[in-house]
Parts: C-alpha cells; structure tokens; sequence
C-alpha cells in the first residue's frame, strides 16, 4: 500500500535516510533523493528502479537549499511527505574544533531543514495535506560536553517540529520528529565516534529506526523514540535534574 504518493529525501543517499528511502521505494512511493554525491545517488535510483528523481544538493550552502526548497514547491509533481533526514556533527571539545565546520553542522541540521520545512508548509498548506518527518536525534534531551553543536541543532530540531506539528495540524499538515538512539550508519565514523565504546543492546539497524519514523509519520505522532532503551532514557533525560542530566552528557564513552 502507497502511503504517500511522492516523497523527497534528504540525505537520502546512506544511512537513515537510504534505509527510509528503500522503504518508501518497495511501498510504490514516487521519490525525489537528495544528497551531495551524485554517483551513490544514481546507484540508488538505479538499484530501486521506478519513479526515482536525483537531486544533487549541498544543503550547507544556500544554492543547494534553494533548489531543495525550488523542488518542493513544485506545482506539477507535488511532494506529500517531505523527509528531512540530512545531518553531521563532529566529537570533541568545542573550542578545538574548526568553526567553519561546525557552522556547517548548525547550517544543515538547523537552517537547511527550517527553510525546507517552510517551502513545504506552504504547499502542503495550499493543498490540504501533507506530512514532514524531521530525524532528530535523543542527543537532543541531553547537553553533550564532546558534541555540544550537533546535540544543540537536534534539540532545536525536535523543539521546531512539535511546534510545527501544533501549527499546521489544523491545515491537514502533519510534523514528527524522529529521535533514535545509537544507529548503525556511517554517520559515528564521519563524526569520529569510537562506536565500539557502546555496548551493542544500545544500537538498531537503520532500517528499524526508518520503519518506526515513517509509521509514527503516517500515525500523525509529533515525536517518536524507537526502541525501548531510547525511550527510557529520554523519559529519564527529561524528568531527572539538569545537573545530573549534565553529568550523564559529560561521560566520555570514548575513554578506558
């Protein structure tokens, strides 16, 4: 069964965003991939076969974000789901960290997906209909003293979306954020995250993270937690003290 009747993904390329991808791909979906490295998205689109657009972005700049944004609000082949999964971070003190590559991070985890989200709230809006899923992270319930940026924009993320979720419900526009836990992607070796530091009842697959958030989508849900260590923790995260929430986000994992 088609859920959606076309869906643009972003960082559709590995990943979360590739596992959401080939789901939507099996259920019929039409879809427009994003991602900055044409070759992998051409072997997606190749790999799936069907009604598969390539859209080569980079969605730190603001040309890459413009034709995202240009795309979405297309008349003639609207989107109905808009999956804003695009995101990176970098581990380490804050102050050793190279700012151009952190704005980076704030650019696309924060300002690229709220200027998509605002194309599509517009289209949606005019026809009546429409869902965004925006993959957050549960980085955003708890301060990170090794990954402060990254852990800041997935807070705004999921913060914008419930907001997002109360403002166009009334038009027919539905908003979840997705907060998964420990994924298995590439994402832990780009960030330079030693992910064999976390036992492995705390990691999902990215296709069980990429089945929950497009089911809780379809649901109409503002937030989703998948698996049940994630959703304990965010409960504790959210319910505990800030200083002892403060404490659980400067354990180093990284150490012996």
């Amino acid at each position: 069964m088609t859920r959606w009747r076309r869906a643009l993904v972003t960082g559709a390329s590995s990943g979360i965003g590739a596992a959401i991808t080939r789901q939507l791909a099996s259920e019929g979906t039409a879809l427009v991939i994003v991602a900055r490295d044409t070759r992998r998205l051409d072997a997606l689109a190749a790999e799936l076969g069907g009604d598969i657009e390539v859209l080569t972005a980079d969605l730190s700049t603001a040309d890459g974000v413009t034709a995202v944004a240009d795309r979405l609000t297309e008349v003639e082949r609207p989107v109905d789901l808009l999956v804003n999964n695009a995101g990176f971070g970098f581990q380490g003190p804050y102050a050793s960290l190279d700012y151009e590559a952190e704005q980076r991070v704030v650019d696309v985890n924060a300002g690229a997906l709220h200027h998509l989200c605002h194309a599509a709230a517009g289209s949606m809006t005019d026809a009546g209909s429409g869902a965004i899923l925006n993959v957050a992270s549960v980085a955003a319930f708890i301060p990170s003293g090794s990954n402060a940026t990254y852990a800041a924009t997935k807070a705004f993320v999921t913060s914008f979306s419930e907001s997002l979720h109360m403002d166009l419900s009334s038009v027919g526009v539905t908003v979840t954020a997705s907060c998964p836990g420990f994924t298995r992607t590439e994402f832990a070796e780009r960030a330079g995250f030693d992910a064999s530091s976390v036992p492995k009842v705390f990691w999902q697959s990215a296709e069980a993270v990429a089945r929950h958030a497009l089911d809780a989508t379809e649901k109409g849900k503002a937030r989703a937690v998948p698996g049940a260590l994630n959703k304990i923790g965010v409960f504790l995260f959210t319910h505990a003290p800030r200083i002892l929430v403060r404490k659980a986000g400067s354990i180093d994992l990284d150490s012996d």
